[in-house]
This record gives C-alpha cells, sequence and structure tokens, in this order.
C-alpha cells in the first residue's frame, strides 16, 4: 500500500465528481468495512493457523477492498472534492453514532473503540473545523486580490503561485520500504520540521501521542499476553484482544487529532506571523511533515494488527478479522484527513506570500 500526498492543482476533478455522485460522503469515507470483512474472512483460517506471515496478505487486501470501493483511493484527492467539507462528513458520522449508541444497546467496548467519537474527544473536529475556516478565509482574499491585478502583474503572481503549489502536488512513497523508528529519531524528525517553520508551535503533544502508542504496545507484549506465555483458553483473551482493538483506535484517533491540531495552529501562526519567512519553505516543512505522519500511521497500523493477530491465535476468524480490519481502515482513513488537512494549508501560505511580497 502507498500512501499519495493529493494534488492541489485540481487534475483529474472531472471523473472524480462523477464517481462522488454516485455515493454520499459518509458511504465513501466509511462505507467500506462490510465489503472488507467478507474479504478478510476468506482468509481468516490462513491467519490462524499461519500465524504473522499471513497478516500482510491481509492488509493488502483490506486495502485492496478500500480501493475497490473509493475509486478515488490510490489517488487521493480526499473528501474536500465531495460536496461536504470534511469536518462536517466527519461530524455527520460521529452524530450518526451517537444516535445508534443512544437507542441500542452497544457493548461497552463498541462505544469506547469508535473513531469519530474518539476523534472529537481528542478536539480533531474542532481543529479541522477552524482550520477550514482559515483556509476558506485565506481562499476568499487570494481570489480577490488576483481579481484586482492584470498584465504582467498578475502573470508574475500566478507564475509565484504555480511554484508553491508544487510543493503540495502528489507525492508518491511505499511504506512497505520504512522501517519502524526509535522514538528518539522520530522527535528528532519532527522537530527538525518545526524548526523549519520558524513559528512558534511546539512538537511536544504530537510526539507524546506517538510515544504513548508504543507504550501500551510494548507494555501488552511484556505483560505477555500476547506472545502465547498465557493459556489460551483463558476467558479474559477475548477481553484483552478487544482492549487492544479499543488502544489502537484510540491512538490512530489521538495522533490524528494531534496532527490537525498541529496544521490549524499552523496556518494561525503563519497568518499572522513573520511573513519574510518564504512560504514556499514553509510548504515543504509541512509537506514532509506530512510524509512522515503518514508513514508512521502505517507503520503504527502493522505494529497493532501484529499484537492481534497474535493474541487471537485461537479465537474464531469472526471475532478477530473484523478487529484486524478496523485497525487497517481507521489508520488509512487517518491518512487521508492528513493529507486532506494539509492541502487545506495551501491558500493560507499562498496569502501569506502575497502579503510578503508587499
Amino acid at each position: 500500500m502507498a500512501f499519495v500526498l493529493v494534488d492541489a492543482t485540481g487534475g483529474g476533478e472531472s471523473g472524480e465528481s462523477a464517481e462522488a455522485e454516485g455515493s454520499s460522503p459518509i458511504t465513501g469515507a466509511l462505507g467500506f468495512l462490510s465489503s472488507i470483512s467478507t474479504a478478510v474472512q476468506s482468509t481468516g483460517k490462513t491467519v490462524l493457523s499461519g500465524g504473522l506471515d499471513a497478516l500482510e496478505f491481509i492488509g493488502k487486501k483490506t486495502m485492496d477492498v478500500i480501493a475497490e470501493g473509493d475509486p478515488g483511493f490510490k489517488k487521493t484527492k480526499g473528501l474536500m472534492n465531495r460536496n461536504a467539507t470534511l469536518s462536517h462528513v466527519l461530524r455527520e458520522a460521529k452524530e450518526r453514532e451517537e444516535q445508534r449508541v443512544s437507542s441500542e444497546v452497544v457493548p461497552d467496548t463498541e462505544r469506547r473503540a469508535h473513531y469519530g467519537l474518539l476523534f472529537d474527544e481528542y478536539q480533531g473536529l474542532a481543529h479541522l473545523e477552524a482550520l477550514e475556516m482559515l483556509s476558506k478565509e485565506s481562499e476568499g482574499k487570494v481570489k480577490s486580490i488576483m481579481g484586482a491585478l492584470s498584465g504582467e502583474e498578475l502573470a508574475e503572481l500566478k507564475k509565484e503561485m504555480e511554484s508553491l503549489k508544487e510543493v503540495f502536488s502528489m507525492e508518491e512513497f511505499d511504506e512497505d520500504e520504512e522501517v519502524e523508528k526509535a522514538d528518539e529519531d522520530f522527535v528528532a524528525e519532527i522537530s527538525a520540521l518545526f524548526k523549519d517553520l520558524q513559528i512558534s508551535v511546539r512538537p511536544e503533544k504530537l510526539t507524546n501521542a506517538r510515544k504513548a502508542a508504543y507504550s501500551w504496545m510494548i507494555k501488552a507484549e511484556e505483560e505477555g499476553r500476547v506472545t502465547g506465555e498465557e493459556d489460551q483458553g483463558d476467558p479474559q483473551r477475548t477481553s484483552t484482544i478487544e482492549n487492544i482493538h479499543e488502544s489502537a483506535i484510540r491512538s490512530l484517533a489521538e495522533l490524528t487529532a494531534c496532527a490537525i491540531e498541529v496544521f490549524h495552529k499552523s496556518a494561525a501562526l503563519i497568518l499572522h506571523g513573520d511573513t519574510q519567512v518564504s512560504a514556499e519553505s514553509r510548504g515543504k516543512a509541512l509537506s514532509q511533515m506530512t510524509v512522515a505522519l503518514c508513514k508512521e500511521l502505517s507503520q503504527l497500523s502493522k505494529r497493532m494488527t501484529t499484537l492481534l493477530t497474535t493474541a487471537g491465535a485461537s479465537e474464531k476468524s469472526d471475532i478477530l478479522n473484523p478487529l484486524i480490519t478496523g485497525v487497517f481502515l481507521e489508520a488509512s482513513n487517518s491518512a487521508s484527513y492528513i493529507q486532506d488537512a494539509f492541502q487545506l494549508l495551501l491558500p493560507v501560505l499562498e496569502i501569506s506570500h502575497i502579503q510578503s511580497r508587499t
């Protein structure tokens, strides 16, 4: 599976618009679980008998089904090009889940492991909505300024804008070539990118969320819950699998919410901060940060599903597979949300660039 940074230049919108008309935003973003579960179900016995060797196959099969359900997945334009904003889609999904939980008898573990509710709990929706507002306001200002220009002045500004847009253009990478980073390496990489932004936002909240995710996974391994040291017939094992799944979804939601918060605060400080810093250099730093976060989500999902696979080696496939599928799905959704949020920064950097010219 290769994550993609979306193309800001608008290529291929007509085809995707036609695709979007055939499905609602909710269906496009969150509606693949049933078909994925069916696909993964067919590989369940392989996982239980073959162990971790089958995990990568499940992951690829899961992503193939997602791609079939969402033709824009491989070249993600994100949800922003559909009829609703990303925050609207996520809020609608959250409200639907809240209504379902209040009207049905839902297990506590399922309540606690709902991505949308957790994303909102970590203030992800609030920061996303604020970022969308800043982006929309900036876009309006850019259009107004460019509409007032003409001749060589307009041509020169358009050329500069195209150069800035290239920073936001599509960039593919294959996370299969990546290795899991040590905590200090991840902190050093993110800290260096924050330094390049030259704004007062600090990476601690983001890096702490990542550290917390690895902490509970290491603890689970050390306790022997997922190493086969405990009795496979232990009645607590199902609860342990559910707890691992809950912790995985919570970590993905927290890390994604922290990333959205970073982008929101960066946008606000760029708009009201030092315009002498190149918008293009800031765009490159934010682009590299987006890539780093998407790679990290990929590594996290692999580690999490490995824990689930080992812990659930004696479980029936209809218990284990939906949990594995859920982690893969939410990790891919998280990467899409971060990429969409990154694209919202383009108008902010455009107006920052225009201000630096005056």
